[in-house]
């Protein structure tokens, strides 16, 4: 027989760690298009600023959004595609966001949204 007879009024040590992840609404897009960036967290602080950097996947920064807040460990932002004066392949551009912030400093980059740069080609 097991011995269950114990003071169970003990303190256990632990690490909560803040985490974040971000994705986009879906995996391709056509430019002129929006989109939805989703940001999840656990352990952060609702009121808490998140920061998203877009970028080409070899790294080159296309745009900035800073004004969004985390609320229930959520952040849901739309975003237009607009980078005609950005210099692009001209066909299909792979571009990944990373979500940021600050204070627990904790960054995630999403999985790669597939943009089409140019217009279908239509048969006629």
């Amino acid at each position: 027989m097991y011995d269950f007879e114990d003071s169970h009024n003990k303190l256990i040590a632990g690490i909560v760690t803040p985490k974040i992840q971000v994705a986009w609404s879906r995996h391709r897009a056509w430019h002129k298009e929006t989109v939805r960036i989703l940001v999840r967290t656990d352990f952060v602080k609702d009121g808490t600023k998140v920061k998203l950097e877009i970028k080409i996947k070899d790294g080159k920064t296309l745009d900035t959004l800073d004004k969004g807040t985390i609320t229930g460990n959520a952040n849901n932002q739309d975003y237009k595609i607009e980078w005609k004066d950005k210099k692009l392949d001209p066909v299909t551009a792979e571009v990944v966001v990373t979500a940021s912030i600050k204070d627990p400093a904790v960054t995630a980059d999403s999985e790669s949204l597939f943009v089409d740069t140019v217009p279908p080609l239509v048969s006629g």
